[in-house]
This record gives C-alpha cells, structure tokens and sequence, in this order.
C-alpha cells in the first residue's frame, strides 16, 4: 500500500531535502521519526527536492508500505510528536496503489522580498531583505519574459548536470503585498509555477529580475543572457531564505 505525506517546513536549518550522510536534512528527520513510529525504516519519495534554506509550505512526499493497513491518525500525531518544531505532518492517508509524490504534474515556488532601508525582524527567515527601492513596472517586464516551453540554462548553475534544461514555466507574476511596517519599504512576492524545475532556477531568476528592478541591469540584457543559456550572462543568485514550496499538482 502506498502513503501520501502533506508537509510543511521552514528549511532555515537544513542542507535542504535529500538525505546526506552526517547532514541534517528534511528527508532524514523525517525518515527518522516515521522509522520509529512504524518500527521499520522507510524511504520516501518527495515531489520537490529543496535545497538548503529553501522552505517548504506544501510539500508532497509518498513511501510504500508492505505492513497491515495503518491507522494514518495515529501515526501522524505520532511522527509530529517525534519532529523538531519546524517541521509538521499536515496530512498522511493511504493513496492509489501507483501514487508516487516525485511524479507530480506542477509545482508552485513563491519567492518573499522585502525592500527598503530596515531590515525585516519577525520576517527575516522568510525573507530576502533588499537595500533600495524597486520599480515595478521593470519587475513585471522581466517577469513576462518567464512563461512559456523553453531552455532555461541560464538560469541554473548546474546546466551540465541535465540531460535537458527544457521547461514549461506556466506563471510567473510579481504582486506588491503593501508597504513594510516602517513605512520606508515595500513587500513584494513572486510567484511561479512549472512542470518542473532547475537546480537554483527561481533564484537565478528572482536576482536577476531584482537587479533590472535596481537599475544594475537593462531588461534586454535579462533578455540576452535568457537566451544565451549562459548564467554567466544573468544576475545574482537570491538568497535560499526567500524562497517557499507552496503547491503541487497531480
């Protein structure tokens, strides 16, 4: 029989999902605690495979069990009691017998900026603080040159390690979320949703577009340098603080 496990995480102090010998990682805490719970190791298979820092809002994860029927309530309340307090079971219930979460269809990343002179407090692990003002109207420009079937090599540090840097990016928006509390900033959001994506894609682009937004790079560079599928040619890198899971389709 075959489990789905909603989760949610904030992944400030893991070296991201996948397991890694002598790390701490997502996928080994929780491993752990449904090891222990059920009395045998399983391995879970994930829909989104975050790196370090990245957080996660509405992660998917599967493993097969080969045991009696599970009673799902009460091993949820049992791993949640087992895990550090940034990482939460949401959901576990049985799924179709050829469910497997890497499988999905799409997945949704949003990605927080907070910009303006004073730094976030309450907000500062879940944010990318920014010196400066950004213009709006550039963000949305950038952003329009996002959706669409194409080769998003540049956006990715790791291009080598594909077979195909072929994506479908199906949106990608900026919304302005209102003035920081100091009244001196901005909060802004990016949203994007794809098939699948890129080692550090959101993050090449979420920097990039942020300098068109400074004024450190023109638009038809943040064009070129997409086209070029040299990263080389794009901005920097967002930090991982910023950047959140928070949907996936199946």
């Amino acid at each position: 029989m075959v489990y789905r496990l909603d989760l949610a995480y904030e992944g400030t102090r893991y070296r991201g999902w996948a397991r890694q010998p002598g790390l701490r990682t997502v996928q080994g805490t929780v491993e752990e605690a449904l090891a222990t719970v059920l009395r045998r190791p399983v391995r879970l298979s994930v829909a989104g495979r975050t790196d370090a820092g990245v957080h996660a809002w509405a992660q998917v994860a599967s493993f097969v069990w080969e045991g009696a029927p599970l009673a799902p309530e009460r091993v949820r309340l049992g791993v949640n009691a087992l895990l550090p307090d940034d990482v939460v079971v949401l959901r576990l219930a049985p799924a179709g017998d050829d469910f497997v979460a890497r499988r999905a269809r799409g997945r949704t990343y949003e990605y927080h900026v907070w910009s303006g002179p004073v730094r976030p407090l309450r907000e500062r692990r879940t944010v990318w603080h920014v010196r400066g003002r950004l213009d709006g109207a550039a963000l949305a420009a950038a952003a329009g040159l996002l959706p669409g079937r194409r080769d998003f090599a540049a956006l990715t540090p790791s291009a080598r390690l594909y077979h195909t840097c072929e994506r479908e990016v199906r949106l990608a928006r900026w919304e302005r979320l209102g003035a920081t509390p100091d009244g001196e900033g901005e909060r802004w959001r990016f949203l994007i949703a794809a098939d699948s994506f890129l080692h550090m894609m959101v993050r090449v682009a979420v920097g990039s577009m942020v300098d068109v937004a400074l004024g450190r790079m023109a638009l038809e560079e943040f064009a070129a340098g997409l086209a070029s599928g040299e990263r080389r040619r794009l901005g920097r890198t967002a930090p991982a603080c910023g950047l959140a899971l928070v949907a996936v389709e199946y």
